[in-house]
């Protein structure tokens, strides 16, 4: 056998294996999203909507009582990130195949916008195995004369959840840990005006990381736990003993540190907007391997008419990661 019929049968194998463990996930525990906007009913109006529309998918989705119950015992107080023990305990008692945590960072009834950020973990040791983000204001599904209007926040939830959960069949996407740089991405320190905009751009870069071939991000649970054992305050500005003890603790190659500098809203004339820096530090060799700032708006993109335009912050602040990390990736280690 040459070398090159060995890479393509190889490849194969690694293809069907990813295949197969796709379909062994049957069971998932949705642990309650973590609603970063201002209105209160958000979680109850878009968690029922994201359970059904995954039941009729054909997974099994475990008991609310039953996870609230754990919730109680294991005095479990943020349900947007879980951490190893946690989920393991969770695959011990309930035998469920996958966890699925994620964010609720925009709802609106008034400008009808909704946008969600999500990923699932293998209870087994907690590596992310899917991650994806939507988001999405009533003027987006506009068309020509007006057609295709949405009128109620329902109806655009239903819309955003479908776009949302449109690749998780494909969970999880394969990766050979051996090609990948594994990254820590600490919380974003958050200078604009909009409360929990630093952590969403936390989670859009897990995501991001996530999708791109080169790297394997960490669960942000751990993250967390990392910052909470090794007593790190200030996380936007680390020294080179804490980048060690966090390289110790985490096993990984690169952290990634940051700072939104800007996220607004469309206001009047004035498109939304995000500027967002990040960096990228070698733990190796304690040096900032990458750093950059971007800034977009949302009319940047319009080339006829409005097409092109981006209607929200977080959607703009999504493209803004995207453009970053597409740099990062291009970097040479």
């Amino acid at each position: 056998m040459n070398f090159k019929k060995f890479l393509l049968f190889f490849y194969l194998f690694l293809f069907f294996v990813s295949e197969a463990y796709a379909t062994q996930i049957e069971k998932i525990a949705v642990f309650p999203f973590e609603n970063f906007t201002e209105d209160k009913n958000a979680e109850s109006v878009i968690m029922p909507v994201l359970k059904q529309k995954l039941k009729d998918k054909g997974y099994e989705i475990l008991d609310d009582n039953v996870l609230n119950k754990f919730f109680l015992k294991e005095r479990i107080r943020t349900t947007g990130y879980i951490s190893k023990d946690i989920a393991k305990k969770i695959k011990e008692e309930f035998n469920v195949d996958a966890i699925l945590l994620g964010s609720i960072n925009s709802f609106s009834k008034n400008n009808l916008q909704v946008g969600i950020s999500a990923y699932v973990v293998n209870p087994s040791d907690s590596t992310i195995i899917w991650a994806d983000h939507a988001s999405a204001s009533a003027e987006d599904f506009v068309k020509i004369l007006g057609l295709g209007k949405i009128e109620t926040i329902q109806e655009l939830t239903s819309k955003v959840l479908d776009r949302l959960i449109k690749s998780f069949d494909k969970v999880p996407a394969f990766k050979e840990k051996e090609l990948t740089y594994k990254i820590a991405v600490m919380p974003f320190k958050n200078k604009s005006k909009i409360k929990k905009a630093g952590q969403i751009v936390t989670y859009m870069f897990i995501e991001e990381l996530f999708k791109n071939k080169n790297f394997e991000p960490v669960n942000y649970g751990e993250i967390k736990k990392a910052i909470i054992d090794l007593r790190i305050r200030k996380k936007e500005q680390l020294d080179f003993k804490t980048i060690k003890s966090i390289s110790d603790y985490l096993g990984v190659d690169g952290i990634i540190i940051g700072t939104v500098e800007s996220y607004n809203e469309q206001e009047g004339n004035f498109p939304p907007q995000a500027t967002i820096t990040a960096r990228l530090i070698d733990v190796r060799r304690n040096k900032i391997l990458w750093c950059d700032s971007y800034q977009y708006k949302g009319d940047d993109g319009i080339f006829i008419f409005d097409w092109g335009k981006i209607t929200t912050a977080e959607n703009v602040g999504y493209k803004v990661v995207s453009k970053l990390l597409n740099k990062m990736s291009k970097i040479k280690w």
